[in-house]
Parts: structure tokens; C-alpha cells; sequence
């Protein structure tokens, strides 16, 4: 359901919206502004046909920047750009200067990769891989073209090909990796896992890529098998941070068979790095050993790495030709990598548990203090009436025989004191959740076991309570509950939503929506706040005891959830949490705060 605090603004001027784009990305329209003013120059100085080009890639520059906010369309009209580019230099036969792909200007190569990253950041991936594929014919028809107009200069076609590959495996991965639309989406494990991967991915596809161009020419069957193994070892180094046993051993097992195989087809390897091992194998055997150093116990990473070395010692024996007088060398530098791979793992492992130990003993630490401060608040506030209250209870007690209008006189005094008593706590319990909620104790007493209707009443007084100073600003809430979710998940869920509205309305200045989800899935209550506004700078509206982010930390690590706050995906501000509703843990959580704008 939607709430609207008043009308809609007018709507913002495209001059501006372009204007906020290249303020965003200041870094890439400034490089790429570089290298047109470079093509400009060389353009200017030869006077030929390179001068026809200038508005085309002055094109190709608008549309990258424009591809951060409409990466489909950048990517179609780039591709037909492209194209037309083509047709002016099968025209006018300028001279071109191109780096790495033949034929293919710098700012037409530099474009082509951040609308590529675009792409797989913030598209759809069912649209931004065709929209690759147009933008990479386009790319590879107007080689062709003008080599057949402008000649080849016996620039290597296998290095234009390997330099264009690898660039787009580096544009697809980093998109990917940047994209980041759920984080922490636990029904997805395996893309997340590939999305934190992608160096490792894209240096072992670049390895397999050029083995491939290397063993293309001997036959099918030769090329087939001879990549096998290094097909099948990367996958398992890639997947291995969440199985890192199993991978260990199937990696093993996988080294035997693709030895086994050489042997029996008496196929010999056609990059040998290490023995008979090829790069990618060698590379992918390292990451297996790094990772179970990493994540197994000590006993299991013994084995599994035994296991490596052995079945690795089993194929440089095995496939033929089996290099015998050069074994010691090999020997020695595959010794050398497995220390390598041993203490890169050692390394990351002890990080690992440093990183476990700081993150548990400061949880330790705030707790202490926190049971220590309300210790204090108790005795000194609520004990001093509860004490009253006995002494007056006692005496009370003992006159009521004799003086039943003085023990009617002590019962009043009671009374005064109770409630003395219950207005203090008030008071104490208003002043410790001051520090979560910015100060607003309005909905103190409001939770309630319906956190479907708390969520409405809260966006319902804040719609009340901005009426004036957000009278555009529309909060969207959506509530999915498929099943009951306990009362201290309730009320934690209740103060996170209080809090990230509290921040919108001090922090997001302009902001047009303010959305509001939270459904249940797979025993987990899943939180998301976001809003449109920029950060206005300076202090906030009523001022900010910079405890907003620190509360919603405590209470999600008090109930073993997961935690992000940062920029939003293109503007704003993004809130996402991820409380279990099974069984409690208790323990720390997963915090990924970003820039503490809040």
C-alpha cells in the first residue's frame, strides 16, 4: 500500500538529471572526456578522415554516461553508433589509432566496456547478455570492415581476439560483482557466491581461453580432452569457498582421471607449466589448497592437500611425454607454489579468526557496559522509590490496629510513591531508547503481537508528523508475513523501521518515495528501507545523536540477524536487514554498514 504526505513535485528537469549523472560518475566521464579531447587533437593535427568521427564518439561518450540509469538503450544505440562509425571510415579512409583491438578507437573500446558493466550492474541479466552480444558483433563486423578498407597492418588477429576477450570477461565480472541487489539473499547462495568470485573466475577463464587458442589446432578430440581438466579443476576452485572438503577431493580425483586419459589417448599437453601440468590446472590446484587451508579443520586440510599433491605427482608420472630429466625443476617450483598456496590460506585463516574474536569480544564489551549503565539507572532512580514504598508498607503494617487513619494516610503516601515509581521508569526506559530511536518515544508503548498494523500506525503518524517539511514524499509499505513472527522479533522490527524513517526525515533531502518492505521467508524476517533523496549535508533537522545505525546494530546482533546500510543502488539510502524467526542465536551478526551518512 501507498501513503502520500501531499502532492508530487514537479518533475525534474532532464539538464539536471544529466548533471546528477555526471556528478555521480565523475571518474568515467572524466577519463572518458580525456580520451575524446586526445582523439580530438590527433584528429585535428592529421586533418583527414579521423575529423568525421569526432560526433560519433562524442555520441559513444554521452551514451556510456547515459547507460548508468538506462543501460538497455545505451547499449542498442552504442551498437548502431558503432555500426555507422564504420561507414565513415569505409568513407572518408581516415588514420586510426586504436590500443589493443585493431581498428577500434580508444573512446569506442573505453565506452563499449562501461555500458557492458552497466549492463550486468543494473540490468536484467536475460536482457544485458543479448544486448553483450549485439554490442560485441557490432564490435567484431566493424573490425572485419575496416580491415578489408583500411588494410590489416599484420596486426596479430589471435592478440586482437585474446585482448577483446579478456576485456569483456573484466566488464561482465565487475558488473556483477558491483551489482549487489540483494546481498544477502539467502536463496541464492550459489550466485552470491560467483558475484564475490569474480577475480578468481575471470583470471581462469582468461587461462582456459588461451590454452584453447593454443590446442585449437591440433583436433577436436586432442583440444576436448586436453581442457577437460582444466575446465573441470576451475569450477571446483571456484565453488570451493562453501565446500572446500569436497572440492579438495573431487579436484584430486579429477587431476587422476585427466591423467588417465592423456595416457590412454597418448595425447601430450600443449602448455605445460609445472611438468605436464598446464597453467590453468596449476592455478586452479592452488585456490583448492588455499581454500581448504582456509576453511577446513587442520586434519582435513592435511589430508585433502595430500591428496592434491599426490594426484598431481600421479599426472606429471602419468601423461606422456613424461619429462623425467626435467622432474627435479618441476619439483622444486611446484614445492615452491603449494608453500605459496599454503600460506596465502594460513594467512586469510588467522585474519579470519582475528577478525571472529574482535567482532565477538566487542559485542562482550558493549553488553557489559550496557548491563553495568542499567544497573546504575536502577539503583539510582527506581531504587530510591521502591525503598519508600517498603518503609512506608512496614509501617503501615504496624499501626493499622491502632491507627487505622494512619495507615490509610501511609497507603496514600504508597500510592504516590508507586506511581512516583512507574513515572520514573518511564522515564528511564524513554531515555535508554532515545538512543535508537533519534529521541522519538511516541510509539514506546505501541508494539503490539500485529506488527503488520504497528507498521501501518507508524507510517501513518509519520505521514501526520511531516505533513509540513516532506509534503511530496510518498511511503510505500509492503507487508508479507506467511507466518507468525515472535514478540522480540516484532519489536525489533518495529524500532528499525521507526529508526529508518527517522533518518529519512532528517537525512533525505528531496526525497520523493520512501519505500517500506518487510515479508517472511524461509524463517527469516527480511527488512527493506530505501529512499530517493540526497544527502543535504550539514546537520540534520533537529539535530542527530549519531546512535541511529549503532542501535539497529545491537538489537539485529542481539537477535543473530544480518545487517547493511549504505547508498542506495543509483541514489539514497538503503536499509536492509534479516532476522531470524526460528531459534534465537544470540550471537553476532553480519554487519555490512557502508558510509555513515546516518
Amino acid at each position: 500500500m501507498s501513503y502520500f504526505a501531499g502532492t508530487s513535485p514537479a518533475p525534474t528537469g532532464r539538464l539536471r538529471r544529466f548533471v546528477d549523472l555526471l556528478r555521480d560518475q565523475w571518474v568515467f566521464a572524466g577519463l572518458l572526456g580525456l580520451l575524446w579531447c586526445g582523439e580530438v587533437l590527433l584528429a585535428v593535427e592529421a586533418w583527414d578522415g579521423a575529423v568525421a568521427l569526432i560526433p560519433g564518439n562524442a555520441a559513444l561518450v554521452l551514451l556510456a554516461i547515459v547507460a548508468r540509469v538506462r543501460p538497455v538503450q545505451g547499449g542498442m544505440a552504442a551498437a548502431v553508433v558503432l555500426v555507422a562509425n564504420t561507414g565513415v571510415v569505409a568513407l572518408t579512409d581516415p588514420r586510426l589509432y586504436s590500443v589493443g583491438l585493431e581498428k577500434i578507437l580508444v573512446t569506442e573500446n573505453a565506452a563499449g566496456m562501461l555500458i557492458v558493466l552497466y549492463l550486468f550492474r543494473s540490468g536484467r541479466i536475460s536482457r544485458a547478455i543479448p544486448v553483450t552480444a549485439v554490442l560485441v558483433l557490432s564490435c567484431l563486423g566493424s573490425i572485419a570492415l575496416r580491415r578489408a578498407f583500411l588494410g590489416s597492418e599484420d596486426h596479430p588477429v589471435g592478440t586482437t581476439f585474446a585482448l577483446g576477450f579478456l576485456q569483456l570477461v573484466l566488464a561482465v565480472g565487475t558488473g556483477l560483482y558491483l551489482r549487489r541487489t540483494h546481498p544477502w539473499r539467502p536463496d541464492a547462495p550459489l550466485l552470491d557466491l560467483l558475484r564475490r568470485q569474480w577475480p578468481a573466475t575471470a583470471a581462469l577463464v582468461v587461462l582456459l581461453f588461451l590454452e584453447f587458442v593454443s590446442t585449437a589446432f591440433e583436433g577436436v578430440v586432442p583440444a576436448v580432452i586436453g581442457m577437460s581438466g582444466g575446465v573441470v579443476l576451475a569450477g571446483l576452485a571456484i565453488i570451493a569457498p562453501a565446500r572446500p572438503v569436497q572440492a579438495a577431493a573431487l579436484g584430486a580425483l579429477a587431476v587422476v582421471t585427466f591423467a588417465v586419459s592423456m595416457r590412454t589417448f597418448g595425447i601430450e599437453p600443449a602448455t605445460p607449466l609445472v611438468g605436464d601440468l598446464s597453467p590453468s590446472i596449476v592455478a586452479s590446484g592452488m585456490l583448492l589448497v588455499a581454500y581448504v587451508t582456509r576453511y577446513a579443520e587442520p586434519r582435513q586440510a592435511t589430508w585433502c592437500g595430500a591428496g592434491l599433491v599426490g594426484a598431481a605427482l600421479f599426472a606429471m608420472v602419468v601423461i606422456p611425454p613424461s619429462y623425467l630429466s626435467g622432474m627435479p625443476a618441476s619439483l622444486f617450483m611446484g614445492a615452491l607454489l603449494l608453500i605459496i598456496s599454503v600460506s596465502t590460506g594460513m594467512y586469510f585463516r588467522a585474519r579470519d579468526g582475528e577478525r571472529l574474536n574482535s567482532v565477538q569480544s566487542a559485542i562482550a564489551s558493549a553488553q557489559q557496559e550496557e548491563r553495568m549503565a542499567l544497573a546504575r539507572e536502577l539503583h539510582d532512580v527506581v531504587a530510591h522509590h521502591v525503598t519508600g514504598i517498603v518503609v512506608q508498607a512496614q509501617a503501615a503494617h504496624l499501626v493499622a490496629e491502632k491507627n487505622p487513619q494512619a495507615a490509610t494516610e501511609a497507603l496514600a503516601r504508597i500510592s504516590d510513591s508507586g506511581t512516583e515509581a512507574l513515572t520514573a521508569m518511564r522515564r528511564l526506559v524513554a531515555s535508554m531508547r532515545g538512543a535508537e530511536s533519534g529521541g522519538t518515544t511516541e510509539l514506546s508503548d505501541q508494539a503490539t503481537t500485529d506488527l503488520a498494523a504497528d507498521l501501518e500506525a507508524l507510517v501513518e503518524s509519520t505521514i501526520r508528523r511531516v505533513a509540513g517539511d516532506h509534503a511530496s514524499t510518498r511511503f510505500d509499505l509492503q507487508v508479507d508475513l506467511a507466518e507468525p513472527v515472535p514478540p522480540e522479533v516484532s519489536r525489533s522490527a518495529l524500532r528499525i523501521v521507526q529508526e529508518s524513517l527517522t533518518n529519512a526525515e532528517k537525512h533525505a533531502a528531496d526525497a520523493t518515495v520512501v519505500q517500506i518492505d518487510v515479508r517472511s521467508a524461509d524463517d527469516e524476517l527480511r527488512i527493506k528501507i530505501t529512499d530517493d533523496g540526497r544527502y543535504a549535508g550539514g546537520p540534520p533537522v533537529g539535530g542527530s545523536g549519531g546512535y541511529g545505525l549503532v542501535g539497529m546494530r545491537e538489537r539485529i546482533e542481539l537477535l543473530g540477524g544480518r545487517f547493511y546500510a549504505g547508498p542506495g543502488e543509483h541514489v539514497g539510502w538503503r536499509v536492509e536487514v534479516s532476522l531470524p524467526l526460528a531459534e534465537l542465536s544470540g550471537t553476532g551478526s553480519h554487519d555490512d554498514s557502508g558510509a555513515d551518512r546516518r
